[in-house]
């Protein structure tokens, strides 16, 4: 029987509805939702507190809270387009709750590496980018040698549908994140987060103990 995806098809019906409420508002309450849901490292380490009327979610909680918040549409198309490509063979071979814990517990890690990297900084840092990388390390643990069958458009207005395989993309996925480590001009931060949402996937995911399979989409 062909499995359905759940938690990533409600992860990403969640965020995209998250930005369409954040579109919704004007620039002066977009910018309110950001600091109040948004991670502020120095409010996080506790160097500074936050604004009256602001603080209306413990700077713990952020972590998880930023996580549904995007800067932009890009930001967000770039994760749909990982979390499409990883979630269904993460979610197939962890089930959908395990694959929920990683997203939410590899986000808050890799946001918090990202605060402590700017520790002192009151610019808020929002997105999914590292729970994405998380349910990549993920699928790269537990079915490292399976496909995603995608369709993908073709001539005559058609599909054709096409098998991806999993490593390959994640190698030059991985390959992107130390290149971006090692020449980031100045505190490498963002690759620092996704590199940890990765490790943290990686560990939380289990052992590969099933065999490789073919995934339809």
């Amino acid at each position: 029987m062909r499995h359905v995806p759940i938690t990533t098809i409600a992860l990403g019906l969640t965020l995209c509805g998250l930005f369409a409420w954040q579109v919704s508002l004007d620039a002066y309450h977009d910018m309110n939702v950001v600091l109040k849901y948004g991670v502020v490292p120095a409010q996080l380490l506790g160097f500074s507190i936050a604004l009256p009327g602001i603080a209306e979610v413990p700077p713990i909680a952020t972590l998880v809270t930023a996580q549904g918040l995007h800067g932009g549409f890009g930001h967000l198309i770039g994760n749909l387009a990982a979390l499409a490509f990883a979630g269904p063979p993460a979610e197939a071979q962890t089930g959908a709750w395990r694959l929920l814990l990683v997203f939410l517990l590899a986000g808050a890690a890799g946001l918090a590496v990202e605060a402590v990297a700017s520790a002192t900084s009151s610019v808020p840092i929002i997105g999914a980018s590292a729970a994405i990388a998380g349910v990549i390390g993920a699928v790269t643990r537990r079915d490292p040698h399976g496909h995603v069958r995608m369709a993908i458009p073709a001539r005559g207005f058609r599909l054709r549908r096409i098998a991806i395989p999993v490593l390959p993309v994640v190698a030059v996925w991985l390959v992107a994140q130390l290149a971006g480590i090692a020449f980031e001009q100045g505190e490498p931060v963002a690759f620092l987060a996704h590199a940890t949402g990765f490790i943290v996937g990686v560990l939380l995911a289990g052992p590969d103990n099933r065999r490789p399979r073919l995934l339809k989409l």
